[in-house]
């Protein structure tokens, strides 16, 4: 029997700060944790489109702020697919304008200011058991007090360029951090829910955040969206279910992409397309030590506001490798060469002081934008 998925976006999570949380610790031990995953895009839209169709937006249509809507027909999307292969589908979002409604039975949203999720979400995972009728369940939640204490919040009070959201960088990481405990506690509620369900042994849960959020460690980004530095970009997947293996991280080198080829690979199900990222279903389940690591992971947006705003494409690309990341400003063309090993906050640009390894990711890099 195919198990019941049930991904749960703990939106705008960064990967830094799991560690804070005794909650999400006593879970993180019940199963895998990989830590360093490269988010598609530094934002919701962009960033869920990539992982539901294993694309960039270059090839799904989604690449930009205000293409949100202009996911293109002939992509496989990962709802659709668990739809056709006997899945019962159904998620619940912070908008209608995350993902396309194609391929969920249940498609809903709710308040981010008035909806209790902790009893919103148990709710709708026992409905979709209920409505499934003996089916495996996909189950999409998004938790989004995250968003709302560092987003919608900080919107309202600052605008992109007021200094003094940046200058109290202390008090923008305990709004944070708050928040942050508030989705770990949700975590154990979410996976308490499943126990209580006796469907444990049958079902696969997800935890995962789509980018990271910024604190106002880089000027003209107040939380996410306009850089590509790894306080937004470096994202995490922590697997929880039956033949999963318990209490193990990894810090190999992934790409978010991969998440669509390792549900469906965890679910046995097969496209005639193959995505062009690799699964890493082989290391969740232990027939391998450490998933396969990429030798190199993209990531690319276009902010709404900022210095250099671009909603209708991208302008700001980047190339990493486990230890090096190279960015470029298409708008207003500099590039940015940071060690990620010695230099892990990404202070000192590196750019143009002859180091080889620029050379080779600039080549890349422009292949790559120019694919």
């Amino acid at each position: 029997m195919k198990p019941n998925i049930v991904l749960v976006l703990l939106d705008g999570s960064r990967s830094d700060r799991l560690s804070i949380s005794k909650d999400f610790m006593s879970i993180q031990k019940k199963g895998t944790l990989v830590n360093n995953v490269t988010a598609a895009y530094p934002y919701t839209f962009a960033a869920i489109n990539a992982m539901f169709t294993g694309l960039f937006g270059k090839e799904n249509g989604v690449d930009a702020y205000y293409k949100m809507f202009k996911l293109k027909d002939s992509v496989d999307f990962l709802p659709e697919i668990l739809q056709f292969h006997g899945y019962f589908t159904a998620c619940d979002l912070i908008s209608e304008k995350v993902i396309s409604k194609r391929g969920f039975d249940i498609y809903q949203s709710h308040d981010e200011y008035v909806d209790d999720l902790n009893k919103k979400h148990p709710d709708l995972i026992k409905n979709c058991f209920k409505k499934a009728n003996g089916k495996p369940i996909f189950t999409f939640l998004q938790f989004s007090k995250i968003h709302t204490a560092t987003v919608s919040e900080v919107l309202k009070k600052y605008d992109w360029d007021d200094k003094n959201y940046y200058q109290n960088q202390k008090n923008n990481l305990d709004n944070y951090d708050e928040a942050f405990h508030e989705a770990a506690r949700y975590a154990q509620i979410i996976h308490q829910t499943i126990v209580e369900l006796n469907k444990f042994d049958e079902t696969i849960v997800i935890f995962f955040c789509d980018h990271g959020t910024g604190i106002g460690e880089r000027f003209g980004e107040r939380n996410y969206g306009v850089f590509t530095f790894e306080e937004t970009i470096r994202t995490y997947f922590l697997f929880i279910g039956p033949n999963i293996i318990k209490n193990r991280i990894s810090n190999k080198l992934l790409t978010t992409l991969q998440i669509l080829p390792t549900i469906l690979e965890l679910c046995d199900i097969k496209l005639n397309s193959i995505p062009d990222e690799p699964s890493f279903a082989s290391f969740l389940v232990g027939n391998s030590s450490e998933p396969k690591e990429k030798k190199y992971t993209f990531s690319e947006t276009g902010g709404l506001q900022g210095p250099s705003p671009s909603p209708k494409k991208p302008n700001v690309f980047c190339i990493k490798t486990k230890n090096y990341k190279l960015i470029y400003y298409e708008t207003p063309n500099i590039w940015e060469l940071y060690d990620l090993e010695n230099d892990p906050k990404e202070i000192k640009n590196l750019s143009g002081l002859n180091f080889q390894i620029e050379q080779t990711l600039k080549i890349k890099l422009l292949n790559w934008i120019n694919r």
